[in-house]
């Protein structure tokens, strides 16, 4: 399973706080499609989480059962998704 990128890692520590590392292992466990990046999964599951444990369990979900839709939920479905995955992690 793909390793969170620092990037992603940073804003779950800020956003989940005390949670953080359990949220960090579950996207760790996260099935990965071998055509996507996985940074890009795991951004959009952070993304859609809002900060909230319901719903980053929500969106987790959706990343195993259809990460196409998640992508879309996420705004991360657009050519442009470094860009936007930049604007709201930061670089590399």
């Amino acid at each position: 399973m793909p390793v969170v990128s620092d990037r992603v890692r940073e804003r779950v520590i800020s956003d989940f706080g005390p949670s953080a590392p359990r949220v960090l292992s579950t996207l760790e466990r996260l099935p990965v499609d071998g055509s996507i990046d996985p940074e890009r999964i795991h951004a959009a599951v952070v993304l859609a989480a809002r900060g909230s444990l319901a719903l980053f369990e929500d969106a987790a979900d959706h990343a195993r059962d259809d990460w196409r839709d998640l992508l879309d939920r996420a705004s991360l479905d657009a050519p442009e998704w470094r860009d936007d995955i930049l604007d709201a992690f930061g670089p590399e």
